[in-house]
């Protein structure tokens, strides 16, 4: 019989009992009766002897009457532990789920405000000549990296000893001039990339690309070659793990054969090198 029938039927199974163990007191009863009279006794052996037949027969009926209600009693018992088992188990499903949705929105709350920082730093940037604005936004980012261009010919020359060695020169040259402008946009991205890559949330190069897709040419192209140098020590195991150059037309790099070696293949992604 299944728990639910027997739950359904409780009353009536337990009645049925009490009704089997009644008939089977009277029946005991009738059967001494018949058999040996009805007459009232004084003796006392005599009730002792109906009482050893009453609790000789009676005895194991009755015992099995009530082994077959224990039994069903944890049949049901059992069937309600795992039904709570199973409400529980739905609800921590449930609280889970809902603390893994309350996670990525916090983090995408975050995620997102720290790319309007990105952009407000962008568009508060602006290039002065004579006390007069000669580029503003993101054309600044392209005048800086015009100027370190500029400066990546003697490389391209062979002027050093190594590639390497030339970049981080003429890049630490650039620096100086610049870094009081260009600082806080690289610690920026640092921190974006940083807070993907330790944050809790599944699909991080999703996050990545979200970032990257922000970024124009000639802004990969200073973070590659920031990322080169000690300046962007912290930045460029990120930028690798990320791909963060996957989408940078390698055509900006000054020296393309020989810097593309400065990076894992894994830092252009799906981009041929």
């Amino acid at each position: 019989m299944k728990a639910r029938n027997l739950e359904n039927n409780l009353t009536f199974i337990m009645w049925a009992l009490v009704l089997v163990g009644l008939v089977a007191g009277l029946a005991v009863i009738f059967l001494y009766i018949y058999r040996f009279g009805g007459q009232w006794s004084e003796n006392q052996q005599v009730w002792g002897h109906f009482g050893d037949y009453v609790g000789g027969l009676l005895g194991p009926i009755f015992a099995l009457l009530a082994l077959i209600a224990l039994l069903i009693t944890l049949r049901l018992q059992s069937k309600e532990l795992r039904v709570s088992s199973e409400e529980l188990r739905n609800s921590a499903q449930a609280l889970a789920e809902q603390s893994r949705s309350l996670n990525v929105q916090n983090f995408e709350n975050r995620f997102f405000n720290m790319l309007s920082l990105h952009h407000q730093i962008v568009d508060a940037m602006d290039l002065r000549s004579n006390g007069k604005i000669t580029a503003e936004g993101r054309d600044c980012l392209r005048v800086f990296y015009r100027r370190l261009r500029s400066g990546l010919n003697e490389v391209a020359r062979g002027d050093h000893l190594s590639h390497l060695d030339g970049v981080c020169e003429v890049y630490e040259r650039f620096y100086t001039k610049n870094g009081h402008e260009l600082g806080h946009y690289f610690r920026n991205i640092y921190r974006i990339l940083k807070y993907i890559d330790e944050s809790g949330v599944e699909n991080k190069k999703d996050y990545a690309g979200i970032l990257r897709a922000q970024l124009s040419n000639h802004e990969l192209a200073l973070i590659f070659y920031n990322g080169v140098t000690h300046h962007g020590v912290k930045m460029k195991p990120l930028a690798t793990k990320y791909a963060l150059f996957e989408n940078m037309e390698l055509s900006v790099l000054r020296v393309k054969a020989e810097d593309v070696k400065l990076y894992d293949e894994e830092a252009f992604g799906d981009q041929s090198v």
